[in-house]
């Protein structure tokens, strides 16, 4: 994640046509422009009080779900001064986690809020610090070199940009007043030199006063010419591709300024051996309570710089010589940090943590895409597998398997179908499996012909980013069992409310058999693997349903809501089977408190294939128990997680440069996970006794309860648990992340 803030994507435009769409557009842009270069005479300086939460995270390539892994929270106060000089600095901190990370604030050498959009340069996350000093109060960073990007109503706009639209979008009535927004598009020219930071997307003017409202799309940065040979298709394969997007929204002060008021920062990418899942880096900052500070008559006179006599910049000399503005010049953008004593006591949180994440998606920003990014375009075949599992992984079944993917995306020349394949070899258990795949994207719509040959996992009530072991086996852990399956068949689905809520359906073939064992324990270590489980082999015609509301939501997860999923499995043929399962999950953080709880659901009827059974035990709901210890053919679980920070050691940890951890926090935590397993006929016990001769069912509720402390908001803890359903001795165990 720490590359997503040192690449740019590489920018590829469409052919020029004219820079301005209309006249009226040109003499528009031409008088915000002048208006844009001049900060008000009555705006001297402003202070403001942000928050802001800073989030990592991920999209799944394959079924869109997008899950937060940690969020900061972080509290500053910013002042802006007109002559260009900011100083944002940090007075509050929290943080929750996964798992163990270092503090992304440790990124930033300068400020992250953009203060204003006054002037010809903007720069985002690469403003100049000013060399160290001291302060009572903490900390300042060291002076960075600055990138800047121009503005779209910089003096030499019509060098690097093209403007269409101009036309009203909305209207605002505040007193007795109408203010009318307008938009803009402004897209980057063709072959502009290497090393331009252009924007792409939609620049929003109130009509009236020619000041800049909105701002929202994506920043590139042009590369030189590409290479060819080996080495760049490698460079290319393994690189990371990233892409930079910004909404930037300001709303009006006293009747006469337009200042911050919404930013968002979001940094996407993507390594093509990976797979098509996206890294995502985001920032979300709100201003409240600015308070200005008007301009002295002497404070005018002396920022201000006529526009003539201004030392030119030509595109690619962006990086390096900024363009003066009439009022702004490059000044210090300083990021400084209170006392640790002071971050520890902070409390005047205006929004609960992970909140603001909640409520937004990477989607937003796929109409500002990178080119290559987008449905439309020339056909893109890109070598590429569609998860990173497609490419490596090590299991007790087939042991080191490898293996190669690609895709061709048609776009303009039959939009919305992507066609992707991929193959690979298990070495130990020398097999070849791999699947090919078309789709057709019609949003909200989506309709899939699949087929090939895998090994699936029978493990039961995963959640829906649980896949077969990448590497575990390699330190002696899978704790899956599996089943060798071919299947075919096609596939329909529908978005609901964006992409949060989903129904799909779908009908084909099937052939399950038994995956046989090949590797008897991992590399590190000689601990056996237990055996794999046996299934019954069959053909049938799988049918499925499944409906989920609000789908990004998952307890395991740090994004707060709640979730709720059904799905439908039938089987006809050989394998004659019913299966019905249902989830819930939540999460909340109130205060200092998280609350987070799951409950499953099944039942399975029908002359019940093995690998249709329930199977219940260690790290499957019940941490107190033996491996897979229950079975049944019905079955329902309830976990659930009680956290209390208590408010200690809340600063983050400064180690050296740029390495920060996040605050130690400590917090109390309480967990308990419950399950249940019946069985009702006797052909559910001939099933059962298939799997395993010794099967038994959980005879009543089984539950476990462990308490413990946690630390880095989460990630890390200790703690102590038993089963408390039976007299047994409690047991120390180590904590990983959330799990519950």
């Amino acid at each position: 994640m720490f590359a997503l803030l040192l690449f740019l994507q590489v920018a590829t435009q469409a052919p020029d046509t004219a820079t301005y769409t209309s006249l009226a557009l040109r003499r528009m842009v031409a008088e915000a422009s002048v208006i844009n270069h001049r900060v008000p005479p009555g705006l001297g300086e402003y202070a403001a009080q942000l928050e802001s939460e800073i989030s990592l995270g991920f999209r799944d390539g394959s079924s869109g779900r997008e899950v937060t892994t940690s969020v900061e929270q972080v509290a500053s106060a910013l002042t802006w001064k007109r002559t260009g000089e900011v100083d944002q600095h940090v007075t509050g901190y929290r943080s929750q986690s996964l798992g163990p990370q270092l503090a992304t604030i440790g990124l930033f050498e300068d400020a992250w809020a953009v203060p204003s959009l006054y002037g010809n340069r903007l720069a985002l996350l690469f403003g100049r610090n000013a060399a160290p000093r001291r302060r009572s109060t903490g900390l300042l960073r060291a002076e960075s070199a600055r990138q800047w990007a121009v503005h779209p109503l910089a003096d030499d706009r019509e060098r690097i940009y093209r403007f269409a639209g101009g036309d009203t979008i909305e209207s605002l009535t505040i007193g007795d007043r109408v203010i009318n927004i307008v938009r803009i598009e402004v897209t980057p020219r063709a072959a502009l030199p290497a090393g331009t930071v252009a924007f792409h997307g939609e620049l929003d003017l109130d009509a009236a006063r020619k000041h800049v409202v909105r701002m929202r799309g994506s920043f590139t940065e042009t590369k030189g010419p590409p290479s060819f040979g080996v080495g760049a298709i490698l460079r290319s394969v393994t690189a990371l591709d990233a892409g930079v997007f910004v909404e930037l929204v300001n709303s009006e002060v006293n009747g006469e300024f337009w200042l911050p008021q919404y930013q968002r920062f979001e940094a996407q990418g993507l390594a093509p051996v990976l797979g098509e899942g996206k890294a995502i880096f985001r920032i979300l900052t709100r201003f409240r309570g600015i308070e200005i500070v008007a301009a002295r008559a002497d404070e005018v006179a002396v920022s201000g710089v006529d526009s003539a006599s201004a030392p030119r910049a030509v595109p690619n000399d962006t990086r390096r010589i900024p363009y003066v503005a009439d009022t702004l010049a490059a000044r210090p953008h300083l990021l400084s940090f209170a006392s640790f004593d002071s971050l520890a006591r902070y409390v005047k949180w205006q929004a609960q943590i992970g909140t603001a994440s909640a409520t937004v998606s990477s989607e937003d920003f796929v109409d500002v895409a990178p080119i290559r990014w987008r449905s439309t375009g020339p056909p893109i075949l890109a070598a590429q597998a569609e998860h990173f599992q497609d490419v490596v992984h090590v299991n007790r079944i087939e042991g080191p398997y490898t293996g190669l993917g690609a895709s061709v995306r048609m776009r303009d020349r039959f939009p919305g179908v992507i066609a992707r394949g991929n193959v690979g070899y298990a070495w130990s258990e020398q097999t070849v499996r791999g699947r090919v795949s078309v789709e057709l994207a019609r949003r909200p719509w989506r309709f899939a012909v699949r087929g090939g040959r895998s090994l699936d996992p029978t493990n039961d009530f995963s959640n829906g980013l649980d896949s077969i072991s990448t590497l575990g086996a390699l330190f002696g852990v899978d704790d899956h069992d599996y089943v060798d399956r071919w299947s075919a068949g096609v596939q329909a689905s529908r978005l609901f409310n964006g992409d949060n809520n989903l129904l799909r359906l779908e009908v084909g073939w099937a052939q399950d058999q038994s995956a046989v064992q090949h590797l008897a324990h991992g590399l590190v270590g000689h601990e056996p693997f237990v055996p794999n489980r046996p299934v019954d082999a069959g053909a049938y015609v799988r049918t499925a349903l499944a409906f989920e509301w609000h789908r990004n939501v998952q307890a395991e997860f740090l994004r707060p809501g709640t979730g709720f999923s059904l799905n439908y499995l039938r089987g006809d043929g050989m394998l004659r089977f019913q299966r019905v399962e249902a989830r819930a999950t939540t999460r909340r953080n109130v205060d200092a408190w998280t609350f987070a709880a799951r409950v499953d659901a099944g039942v399975v009827t029908g002359n019940i294939p093995t690998q249709q059974l329930f199977e219940m035990g260690r790290e499957l709901n019940l941490p107190g128990y033996e491996y897979k210890e229950f079975t049944g053919t019905q079955a329902a679980t309830a976990r659930g997680l009680a956290m209390y920070r208590l408010g200690w050691w809340r600063a983050p940890l400064h180690l050296y440069g740029r390495v920060w951890l996040p605050a130690l926090d400590p917090a109390l935590s309480v967990s308990f996970q419950s399950g249940w397993t019946g069985a009702t006929s006797a052909a559910d016990w001939v099933a059962m006794r298939r799997l395993m001769p010794s099967a038994v069912i959980t005879d009543g509720v089984r539950s476990s309860l462990s308490a413990g402390i946690r630390f880095f908001g989460g990630a890390l803890g200790v703690a102590i648990a038993r089963p408390v359903d039976h007299a047994a001795a409690w047991r120390v165990r180590a904590e990983f992340g959330q799990r519950f």
